[in-house]
């Protein structure tokens, strides 16, 4: 006689990336078997430009990866320093304050997918030639109970969207040596300077002296520093944050990326699941993108790892994943939307700065403030 267990069940993850690769290797932590989960083969090299692509991982991030991977040399961020350009006010956020390690880790693209893909290889899963994503959405409307995990790409379908009129100067700085080197004279600390159009940040790579820039400003202005030879570029930079990292020594060739912000509006859609950056891409400010996504692949494993082991469809599990992720995902949106936009705004640009203020001198707010970026709303 039948218990009244379903069969296992096939889960097919569209994407290769850190999210999709996450999702994988935790779903296989909550018993779920090698064999039933499908996962795309990355073919060929990454893109150089992709591959030095520098990534800010939170400390849960870190703690959830960690699971399952060894994870490449790093720079702890100990310290964030928050102010605005030309007005007083700042806040600090601190490891020590919050006990932790580090606040967070930034490590480039590259390496950190090798890490992530021997963990997934490491617990079983291996990658194999998957369809289309198309060919994913044709097999979910079909009868069989493939769930389909979305995992790669922009959001797409019925999407809330934000323009910010905000474009991303990306690129890596060198500074002459300085005081917060890994002398130990200084905590390694991540800036972010809010100037009249959009936030500049700066964060810690591994080698010394190294900062990953993100400066974000009007479209025609980002474009024309682009443009700039490098030591002019260098020396709006340095005019722009000042002399707190010392001497600007070196930029690479910068890139530009336009700031949007879109979200699906639903994330559960019959069998098929959308997380990551295919469920929601988000301004850089809070550097919440992919810690977000790395939250999604664990809910979305546990909950279908509950429904595994209970032997129970895995379509009731979809679903509570969508009312497990609404609160966190809605948050972190609007936090980040909050961020890129009010700082913009001249009319209140005084009281942001009384906000800053009043933020730094309240232990309580500051510490809920930083759980949330390491950890999200828990």
């Amino acid at each position: 006689m039948s218990d009244g267990r379903h069969p296992m069940q096939k889960i097919r993850v569209v994407g290769s990336g850190p999210v999709a690769l996450a999702f994988a290797a935790l779903a296989r932590r909550q018993g779920i078997a090698a064999n039933a989960i499908e996962l795309a083969r990355h073919d060929g090299q990454i893109p150089s430009a992709l591959a030095q692509r520098v990534l800010a991982l939170s400390q849960g991030s870190w703690q959830l990866l960690s699971r399952f991977a060894k994870l490449p040399p790093c720079a702890p961020i100990q310290q964030v320093d928050v102010v605005m350009n030309a007005l007083p006010g700042r806040v600090r956020l601190t490891a020590s304050e919050m006990q932790v390690p580090a606040l967070g880790y930034v490590v480039r693209y590259a390496t950190l997918m090798h890490a992530l893909q021997q963990g997934v290889q490491a617990g079983g899963t291996q990658a194999g030639s998957l369809p289309s994503d198309a060919s994913a959405r044709e097999a979910a409307s079909s009868h069989d109970d493939t769930i389909i995990v979305h995992a790669q790409g922009e959001a797409s379908g019925e999407n809330d969207e934000l323009q910010f009129e905000q474009a991303a100067l990306l690129a890596e700085v060198q500074f002459l040596q300085n005081n917060h080197s890994r002398s130990g004279r200084e905590p390694l600390t991540a800036f972010e300077c809010f100037t009249s159009h959009g936030p500049l940040a700066l964060l810690p790579l591994p080698e010394p002296n190294r900062y990953s820039l993100v400066w974000c400003d009007q479209p025609q202005q980002t474009d024309a520093r682009a443009a700039l030879p490098g030591p002019e570029l260098a020396q709006q930079l340095q005019q722009a944050f000042g002399w707190k990292l010392g001497q600007i020594q070196s930029m690479t060739s910068p890139q530009v990326v336009p700031m949007f912000r879109r979200a699906r509006r639903q994330l559960v859609q019959g069998r098929q699941v959308w997380i990551g950056n295919a469920a929601q891409a988000l301004h850089p400010v809070a550097g919440q993108g992919l810690n977000l996504g790395i939250r999604d692949a664990f809910e979305l494993a546990q909950q279908l790892g509950n429904a595994h082991a209970a032997g129970t469809d895995m379509l009731a599990a979809l679903q509570a994943y969508a009312r497990q992720r609404r609160t966190d995902r809605s948050l972190s949106i609007g936090l980040t939307d909050a961020l890129a936009r009010m700082f913009s705004l001249d009319l209140i640009r005084p009281f942001q700065s009384i906000a800053l203020g009043a933020l730094d001198l309240s232990p309580n707010l500051r510490r809920l403030v930083a759980s949330h970026f390491m950890f999200g709303w828990r």
